[in-house]
């Protein structure tokens, strides 16, 4: 996969979790249980995201990212592009600030 169509599909997935992040942090916490509710809520991006579940669940990132992935149908079957057009500048204020300050 190309680097620009990743960060593509990254930032599709930060979206769409901080668009349903109530939701799908429950199927977070179901699928990685070493994880708490602070964890989540306290990551900036999805990077950050991606590296707090992979350091206390001990998988990789490529892991976690996949199963993100999955959880929010981002790159699985999924068009890219497809579903978050113009939604960039919707959530643009949105990054850098905690999952958990919706």
């Amino acid at each position: 996969m190309a680097q620009a169509e990743q960060e593509q599909q990254r930032q599709q997935v930060e979206q769409q979790l901080r668009q349903n992040w109530r939701q799908v942090r429950y199927n977070i916490l179901d699928q990685f249980g070493q994880v708490s509710t602070a964890d989540l809520d306290a990551a900036t991006d999805i990077n950050d995201l991606i590296a707090r579940i992979a350091d206390k669940a001990n998988h990789s990132e490529r892991y976690v990212e996949n199963r993100l992935r999955e959880l929010v149908g981002v790159g699985v079957g999924v068009g890219i592009g497809r579903n978050n057009l113009g939604n960039d500048r919707i959530n643009a204020g949105q990054q850098n600030r905690p999952f958990g300050a919706q």
